[in-house]
């Protein structure tokens, strides 16, 4: 059964010569609740609970902070899996370097962590990494890091581009697996109708809105099907809201039930 994660890019410049995109991310707090997909098959789990908790600040003077935390309790046919992801990372505004630490734990066990940086070199991104092992790997020009990520799909979505493929890093599971993306992107919409309340407060009340699904595949590998997919309404500001994690042998939804709008700080660019 494949371990219970997030891809920080999710809830998300092709290389660093492009210019920036003029795209305002809010500083934010979301809260999701998360159930088991009833819509979706299962295969030996019966039922799942828990939350994530995602908090994104910066600007692009200052770069990028994200902390996320997803606990998740899945009901099995062998018993309860306990699963606590948790992600720090920090992305210079214009993608520039990046660093993270990533730790893994299930049913309390000894977490599986990933820590390291990454930079921007002549030959492309390098991540030099602390854990699991010391190494250092060059990922090539075009990986996107995951505000690089984000940026791209609002820049696409505005333009009314269904389909963005990009290949991103983000230093999960092993600070050094890069995932080659395929963004499916649908019209956006302003209308408010059926969201729950924590979407339609603060500054995301009126706010334009997209569809997304995006598959990850694992550089390298030869199935044509996607190691997991995550769907999501993105806001234009790059708020997340109506979580879908499938991981193939089952998915988990994720409902937004809180929302706050953190302090923006002043920037120039």
């Amino acid at each position: 059964m494949p371990s219970v994660r997030i891809a920080a890019a999710a809830i998300l410049l092709a290389a660093s010569s492009l210019p920036a995109l003029a795209i305002q991310l809010s500083p934010h707090r979301a809260t999701y609740a998360v159930s088991l997909d009833t819509s979706k098959p299962a295969t030996r789990i019966n039922a799942a609970e828990g939350r994530i908790v995602y908090e994104m600040r910066g600007n692009p003077c200052a770069g990028y902070s994200v902390q996320l935390r997803q606990d998740t309790i899945l009901a099995t046919e062998g018993g309860r899996v306990n699963s606590a992801v948790s992600t720090a990372t920090w992305e210079e505004g214009e993608g520039q370097s990046y660093r993270f630490h990533v730790t893994n734990t299930l049913n309390g066990d000894s977490a599986e962590e990933a820590d390291g940086v990454a930079e921007r070199k002549e030959d492309g991104l390098v991540v030099t990494a602390t854990k699991p092992e010391r190494q250092t790997v060059g990922l090539g020009r075009k990986v996107l890091l995951p505000t690089q990520h984000v940026m791209r799909l609002i820049d696409s979505a505005e333009k009314g581009e269904a389909v963005l493929e990009a290949s991103v890093f983000d230093g999960s599971p092993d600070a050094r697996k890069v995932y080659d993306t395929l963004a499916v992107i649908g019209r956006g919409t302003r209308d408010a109708t059926g969201l729950e309340a924590a979407a339609t407060a603060g500054d995301l009340a009126g706010r334009a809105r997209y569809p997304v699904t995006i598959s990850y595949y694992e550089r390298g590998g030869s199935s044509e099907t996607p190691d997991y997919t995550i769907r999501f309404d993105m806001f234009d500001n790059g708020v997340s809201r109506d979580l879908k994690l499938d991981y193939g042998e089952f998915a988990l939804n994720g409902t937004l039930i809180s929302y706050e709008a953190l302090p923006m700080e002043a920037c120039s660019k």
